[in-house]
């Protein structure tokens, strides 16, 4: 848990961040199979007016044999989130998290339960390590049945009408068919299918035994299987645009505003707290995140409306937070020394310069996606790999649920 932080170490950690140099090599993938539509000149966030919703689960075999595919995900996950963000359905995305490993290991699930906490989710991501295992099965039983059932998907009729709700597994060796403490793995994609979700199995490897048993579970989930190299298979791309992305990233995490808690030395601690939160995330990002996850962080900053937890700015342009309605006491020391005039002036110049930011990620992104573009048309022969798997997926599953 985070420490409560004075406004002096705050201080302190934003003058740290700016200070991070952002320099190494960036790894992508080949073509994204979900349709984007074109990046426009106006970055506003993107307004879900429909409540579109995807729910999506990565169940992970975070064993010895699997350190490929753990790094690729680190690499593009945040850039199938803004595939999906950016086709034309425009949904808000929720992603959650099973590790899984086996009987004896450290540990044999940890679950990070669906969140539009995209920060959350990665760095929970970035957390995760190659380890264990030993013989070859792992307990994917309780894996995919926590999947289903403990991570916090959206149940209420309502909300079901407009969400897609689609899980992966992903491993390279079959479950324990012996553990017969947890329910077989076919019947509960089958139970998800019932309820509406779809599992989909991607394979790392070439085992014959796991090859069977994801092709049945996929097909008792109404998803898809795919068979992709042992080490993931994300292509490296290196672009000229990565470190400028990181860096104007950086500089939008530092435009947001903590607010809430309330008067006193406890509601200043509230929002030290959350300021602080978000410095951390900005620097430990920076420090230790691959450069194409920088990158395509810093788009998804520039467009998802939900970009930031606890941010008045946000919730002032997503009309969700009324300025003049916001209590003095929840507001930060030195807005709320301002006049009500002098209040609103200076929100209006922090909204401004979060504008020009999120105006100079988009053109910069466009041309890195205009140099990706031209780098994959020279590749030939490789093999999909695992962003490439999950985006032909959702294009299809996505349409299926009626989320074009």
């Amino acid at each position: 848990m985070l420490q409560r932080l004075s406004l002096k170490f705050l201080v302190a950690c934003l003058t740290f961040l700016v200070s991070i140099s952002v320099t190494a090599a960036v790894l992508v993938n080949s073509r994204p199979a979900v349709p984007n539509e074109p990046l426009t000149a106006d970055p506003t966030p993107i307004a879900n007016a429909n409540d579109n919703t995807l729910e999506m689960v990565f169940v992970i075999d975070t064993t010895g044999s699997m350190g490929g595919l753990i790094e690729g995900a680190k690499q593009r996950v945040w850039g199938i989130v803004n595939e999906v963000m950016q086709s034309p359905a425009h949904p808000n995305v929720r992603v959650g998290l099973v590790a899984y490993r086996d009987v004896g290991d450290e540990y044999v699930t940890k679950v990070l339960p669906l969140t539009s906490d995209l920060d959350k989710v990665y760095t929970t991501l970035m957390d995760y390590h190659a380890d264990g295992g030993g013989d070859t099965p792992e307990d994917v039983r309780r894996a995919l049945a926590e999947g289903v059932a403990q991570a916090g998907w959206a149940k209420d009729a309502t909300q079901l009408q407009h969400t897609a709700q689609i899980l992966f597994l992903v491993g390279d060796a079959p479950p324990h068919e012996d553990y017969k403490q947890e329910p077989a793995t076919t019947e509960t994609a089958a139970m998800a299918a019932k309820r509406g979700m779809i599992v989909n199995t991607i394979q790392c490897g070439q085992a014959e035994d796991t090859r069977a048993v994801w092709q049945t579970i996929a097909r008792e989930g109404h998803g898809q299987y795919f068979a992709i190299a042992q080490d993931g298979g994300v292509q490296a791309i290196t672009t000229p645009y990565d470190d400028e992305l990181s860096t104007l990233s950086q500089k939008l995490g530092h435009t947001t505003v903590a607010y809430g808690g309330g008067a006193g030395p406890a509601g200043e601690a509230y929002r030290n707290e959350i300021a602080a939160a978000t410095v951390i995330t900005e620097s430990r990002v920076a420090a230790a995140a691959p450069k194409a996850a920088q990158a395509d962080r810093a788009l998804n900053k520039a467009l998802n409306k939900e970009a930031y937890a606890n941010d008045l700015l946000q919730g002032i342009e997503n009309g969700s937070v009324k300025l003049d309605a916001v209590k003095d006491e929840d507001l930060p020391d030195d807005l709320r020394k301002l006049s009500p005039e002098a209040r609103k002036k200076e929100i209006d110049r922090r909204l401004a310069e979060r504008k020009q930011l999120r105006e100079q990620i988009v053109a910069v992104a466009k041309k890195r996606d205009d140099y990706i573009a031209a780098e994959r048309r020279k590749q030939t022969g490789h093999q999909d790999g695992f962003d490439t798997a999950v985006a032909t997926a959702l294009k299809e599953q996505l349409s299926r649920k009626g989320i074009k």
